[in-house]
Parts: structure tokens; C-alpha cells; sequence
């Protein structure tokens, strides 16, 4: 795995999920849901399989990214926090793989610190974190190491599946104002009176 800067993309992946209805004793199935959802990848490998690695366990984790084609409004705001448009100045902690079933973060998911500079978008300090009882809990992943990624190209992909979520989205983010990398590098602006 090489040490950066990482090359952040999506794969979409087609899924189809059957519940079960439940009419006295008995359990039927209903329709299946078929679904669209785009997997987190860094240099073409799963981020899942990046935690595999790390942690040296057998398996990769069963959680996926929470962008989803059914449900836009959720993978929106997952981009909005990844693009580091929905949290105040300085590093942030955000959310990146969730439950497979409830996709919520109840279940517990995997979360990193997120900085953004002039030369690099990072993440860093993997954890899986969830809340037993009310009490939050944070499990730093093992042998973890930071991703980094070229700024431009990290907004481009990350818009552009924006783009792929909501298509008829007019509150893109370039209309919300510049992204944390673009507010450093601004001249100030000063009022004329």
C-alpha cells in the first residue's frame, strides 16, 4: 500500500435486500428491494479491505459506506461531512462505513479524523465507535495509517458522485461557498463604505 497521496473513488455496486412481513405466527416475504450503493474505494481496493489489512483480521468488515441511490438525502449528507461542509474549522471526526442493515450510526461504524490543508485532504485515526447504553465507545483501528489525497482531486470525486446521488440537486456545494481548502487560500475581502 503506498503511502500517498491515495486515489479516492466509488464503486457501485448493485444490491438487493428481501425483508420478511409478519401476519399472526406467520413470516412472508415481501418484494425484494433492489438498490444501487457506491462503496468507498482508495487505489481501487475496498476501504474495508484496507481495514482487513491493517487490523490483520481474516475477514473484511461487513459495513459499507452509507451512499445509496434510494435514499439520497443520507448519502448527500455523508459527502457534505466529507467534503468538511457541515463542521466548524479544524480537524473533524466522520463517519465512513455503517451498519449494512440499519445504516445508521446506533449500530456502530467506522470513523476517522478528517483534515483538510493546502497540500493534502487526510484522514486519519481510524476507530470503529458506537454507544453502549447511552456511553460512547471508541475502538482505534489497529495498525491504521493515515490516507491522504490531492485536494482538487478529492472535491472532483466526491462532487461528482454528488452529482450521481441527486442528479436535479440545486444546493450544490459550490453554491454553499468555497471549500475549507479554497477559505485558506482566499485574499480577504474588505468592504467598500
Amino acid at each position: 500500500m503506498m503511502d500517498g497521496p491515495h486515489v479516492l473513488s466509488f464503486k457501485e455496486m448493485a444490491g438487493t435486500r428481501r425483508a420478511q412481513k409478519r401476519r399472526g405466527l406467520f413470516r412472508r416475504p415481501t418484494k425484494p428491494e433492489h438498490f444501487t450503493i457506491w462503496n468507498i474505494q482508495i487505489n481501487d481496493q475496498p476501504l474495508q479491505q484496507w481495514v482487513r489489512d491493517w487490523s490483520g483480521a481474516l475477514d473484511m468488515p461487513a459495513e459499507m459506506a452509507d451512499l445509496r441511490s434510494t435514499f439520497p438525502a443520507a448519502g448527500l449528507l455523508r459527502i457534505d461531512h466529507l467534503l468538511g461542509l457541515e463542521q466548524g474549522p479544524g480537524p473533524h471526526r466522520v463517519g465512513l462505513l455503517f451498519c449494512p442493515l440499519c445504516r445508521s450510526e446506533a449500530c456502530g461504524y467506522l470513523s476517522c479524523e478528517l483534515h483538510f490543508d493546502q497540500e493534502a485532504v487526510t484522514w486519519d485515526h481510524f476507530a470503529w465507535e458506537d454507544t453502549v447504553k447511552g456511553a460512547p465507545r471508541f475502538t482505534p483501528v489497529a495498525g491504521a495509517q493515515a490516507l491522504s489525497f490531492a485536494p482538487e482531486a478529492y472535491r472532483s470525486t466526491l462532487l461528482e458522485l454528488r452529482g450521481e446521488l441527486n442528479p436535479t440537486d440545486s444546493a450544490a456545494p459550490e453554491a454553499r461557498g468555497p471549500a475549507p481548502t479554497e477559505v485558506a487560500s482566499a485574499e480577504p475581502h474588505h468592504a467598500e463604505h
